[in-house]
């Protein structure tokens, strides 16, 4: 006997879990249900090669760990593991080879706990199948399975599965590989691949989406388009305005083929060049005013940028961008004047709203399938990666949401994203197709809850878009006040990252005719292709679902052969249909690598695009996402790559080796960033973050720098993420100075709440924590709620530590007192 066969069958070994099994209500007597096996009695290897099979797409796990009760035998653990590229008859010689090893080992089991193995059991003793099972087959191929503990519908789809794996063991020839055994049945595989991807509709006539708003501009030309701040646009003065743009960027060079940045604040000269630079034939590129210098030009460089767009003011600061960028040879700057922009050296300028010269070359029609915009997204490889979109993917987007949602006339939208974010292009184009009005939130209006819930009472606004964070931000205010009857928002679409399960119920609550909805996809297909409205959030839901595909969308849920998976399982999410993107400008191999052929497509040529998510289908047909495969997040909303963070990071001389992760969820997620140093070399993490944020985006920027010795890793050689050193600021601080009055204690207990960091001192600084502008937001939303106390959000830029915000807000609750006082006397 050998007594090492167990120790080593069982390293490393865990029982196979699958979701459809719910665990025994505690005192229950099982009672099985039985689905009888089909004619004839399989091969005791082949039922257990079937059932592994079954099991293994059912979990999405690689190897199956289960009990097999042998002929006249004990209870033994098996662990398959089928590699699919090898034979049929090869598979199931190895599981014979493992059952008679097994068999012969078992005196070795003595003492061994194998209840938690016993959850599935494939029984070949021909007798009694043990009672405590969840799911159990027998020599006949019949299942049993507890009720309590498996629902009817899931009992059935694995026993159909067995009976096709048996099927297809028996029939098929022996070297027939075993990827190509499909464990869905017929029934399955139609309803999955059609039945729930059926969204073809009709898709109008091919425009573009500058013609959309035009077709508007047409029939409602004095209708309202544009509200920022003071200023009003009509559809006629808007399309006005970006003709006379479109006029000047054409005499430019712009045009079809070619990129115009957007480097502005946020006012309605934004709408106006977005929609400008569409009519002129070309795309266009937003980039960020807040974006680092370098990356900026990283940006202009990729894209060949000629022209940029920009505010007056910013003229000097984009002029020494330009000088910088070789490719960038005019600024068109815009402004209600035109002298208001002051003479700077360099690129040429041109104004803007200026007439053209007679004999001017007019701007060149863009086609539905010419480019329309480019927007980058962080990239794995330290380069951000620029995807770009047509016409025709967004234009079927505006036409399902105006369709599907009602978007019309009476509806104004609060403009809140940034153009960098594509939710900013239905923003602005979907309620300019509908008729509707794009009321632009300026941005100190975005970093003060208060207004933007002011906004929403006061003003007409009847949608709402943004990432869950950006909401969230509000939410403690929602809370504090009564609902009000009389609020017009009636849409709040959520989408970019996980959806609280409380966030639908607080916003339902607070304006009780909103609908909300949350939707999915990806900046490569077209904004959302997904979406699903939250009518009621369930007491047994993980998550909010991510829902169905949209009109023309198609969507896969795939294992690792491109095969479908069964109803429940885990797989890899792809995106079909007419909503993708073309690909990554200038990068044919990643675009290759990412927009694959479509193995069920419709037509031939069709595409899907590896969107790197895990999901799943419910029963219903309803997809629920499961998160990321790879090192791919959502911080606030925005797609990050953390392995361009750690290449950035690693790139300091004085840095060995860096990784990057992400602590907490939510609002409260924060970037963390370990640095292992070279020999010698002393890491300083301010001066790195310094670095990084001379290089990032602000949300890219790690809320800390942590030195470490070295980076720990699992046994197979990958980062094991566990093991890295949970960051406590506070803790690492020599000068820790604990919270004592009561307004101390009180804001660090709403800075805890908030950031997500257990232990604050005086001296810790909010944004060393990890803290940003949406926790900005919603930290001063949350002192007013809880300490019945208005604090402006200048004071915490002001006062960065936790003791010098506690006095700032004690002053405030000083100066709301004397205040009242002073009324009460008058």
């Amino acid at each position: 006997m050998d007594t090492g066969y167990w120790e080593r069958l069982l390293d490393g070994a865990e029982p196979t879990r699958l979701d459809v099994v719910r665990p025994a209500p505690p005192g229950a007597t099982p009672a099985p249900v039985a689905v009888p096996g089909p004619p004839g009695a399989p091969g005791p290897a082949e039922l257990v090669a079937a059932v592994a099979l079954v099991l293994a797409a059912h979990a999405g796990t690689e190897e199956v760990c289960c009990a097999v009760r042998p002929a006249g035998g004990s209870a033994v653990p098996v662990r398959v593991r089928p590699a699919y590229a090898q034979t049929v008859m090869g598979f199931v010689a190895g599981v014979q080879a493992q059952l008679a090893a097994a068999q012969a080992q078992a005196p070795a089991l003595a003492g061994v706990d194998l209840s938690a193995w016993c959850d599935v059991v494939v029984d070949l003793d021909g007798g009694p199948v043990d009672g405590t099972a969840a799911l159990a087959w027998d020599a006949h191929g019949t299942l049993r399975y507890d009720p309590a503990r498996v629902d009817a519908d899931a009992g059935h789809r694995l026993d159909g599965g067995v009976r096709r794996m048996l099927e297809l063991l028996g029939d098929l020839p022996g070297r027939t590989p075993l990827w190509t055994l499909d464990v869905l049945t017929a029934e399955e595989r139609r309803r999955i691949l059609h039945d729930w991807n059926d969204t073809a509709t009709g898709t109008g006539p091919a425009e573009t989406i500058h013609g959309l708003v035009e077709r508007q501009v047409a029939a409602t030309p004095d209708a309202l388009a544009v509200v920022a701040g003071a200023t009003r646009l009509s559809y006629a003065e808007l399309d006005r305005r970006a003709g006379l743009l479109a006029a000047n960027l054409a005499a430019a060079g712009a045009g079809p083929g070619r990129s115009v940045a957007l480097h502005l604040d946020r006012t309605a000269h934004l709408v106006v060049a977005m929609l400008g630079v569409l009519k002129a034939g070309a795309a266009y590129l937003p980039l960020d005013p807040g974006l680092p210098p370098a990356r900026a030009r990283t940006l202009l460089d990729s894209l060949d940028v000629a022209v940029v767009v920009t505010d007056a003011a910013a003229v000097p600061v984009v002029c020494e961008l330009a000088a910088e960028a070789p490719s960038v040879r005019d600024v068109v700057y815009l402004a209600d004047e035109a002298t208001t922009a002051p003479p700077v050296a360099g690129p040429r300028l041109r104004y803007g709203y200026a007439a053209v010269p007679p004999g001017s070359p007019p701007p060149a029609p863009a086609a539905p399938d010419d480019v329309a915009y480019t927007i980058f997204t962080s990239g794995s490889t330290g380069t951000p990666k620029g995807v770009t979109l047509t016409h025709a993917p967004v234009v079927n987007l505006i036409r399902w949401v105006n369709t599907t949602h009602g978007v019309g006339p009476d509806d104004q939208v609060l403009f809140v994203t940034s153009p960098g974010f594509d939710l900013s292009v239905y923003d602005v184009f979907g309620l300019l197709a509908a008729g509707g009005s794009v009321r632009v939130a300026a941005s100190d209006e975005l970093r003060d809850p208060h207004r933007l819930l002011t906004v929403l009472d006061s003003e007409p606004i009847t949608f709402w878009d943004s990432a869950p964070a950006a909401l969230q931000q509000i939410e403690p205010l929602l809370a504090a006040r009564a609902a009000v009857t009389g609020s017009t928002l009636r849409l709040v679409f959520l989408s970019g990252d996980w959806v609280p399960l409380t966030l639908p119920g607080a916003v339902r609550a607070a304006f009780p005719r909103a609908t909300v909805v949350a939707l999915g996809g990806a900046t490569e297909a077209a904004i959302w292709s997904n979406s699903f409205p939250v009518d009621t959030v369930q007491p047994d839901w993980p998550s909010v679902p991510y829902g169905r595909p949209i009109a023309n969308a198609r969507y896969h849920v795939l294992d690792g052969w491109l095969r479908p998976v069964p109803v429940g399982a885990p797989g890899d999410l792809y995106i079909a249909g007419d909503c993708l993107a073309l690909g990554y400008h200038g990068d044919g191999a990643l675009t290759a690598a990412k927009f694959l052929p479509d193995p069920f497509g419709p037509v031939p040529g069709a595409r899907m695009y590896a969107t790197g998510d895990r999901a799943r289908y419910w029963p219903d047909g309803v997809l629920e996402f499961l998160g990321r495969r790879d090192q791919q997040v959502k911080v606030r909303g925005y797609r990050i790559e953390l392995g361009e963070i750690s290449s950035a990071l690693a790139e300091r001389p004085e840095v060995s080796t860096a990784v990057a992760v992400v602590h907490g969820a939510g609002p409260a997620a924060r970037i963390v960033a370990y640095a292992v140093p070279r020999p010698g070399a002393v890491l300083d993490p301010a001066a790195l973050r310094r670095e990084l944020a001379a290089r990032l985006p602000e949300y890219m920027v790690p809320g800390q720098v942590v030195p470490i010795d070295t980076v720990p890793t699992t046994a197979n050689g990958k980062l094991d993420r566990a093991a890295l050193p949970v960051p406590d600021p506070a803790a690492e601080r020599a000068d820790f100075a604990a919270p004592d009055s009561p307004a101390e204690k009180a804001v660090a207990e709403i800075w805890s709440q908030v950031l997500g960091v257990e232990r604050i001192g005086l001296h810790d600084n909010f944004f060393d924590l990890g803290g940003h502008s949406l926790l900005i937001a919603q930290l001063i939303a949350t002192v007013q709620s809880s300490l019945d106390v208005t604090v402006p959000m200048t004071a915490l830029l002001q006062h960065q530590t936790l003791g010098a915000f506690a006095a700032a807000v004690e002053q405030a609750v000083i100066d709301d007192e004397l205040g009242e006082e002073e009324s009460g006397g008058r």
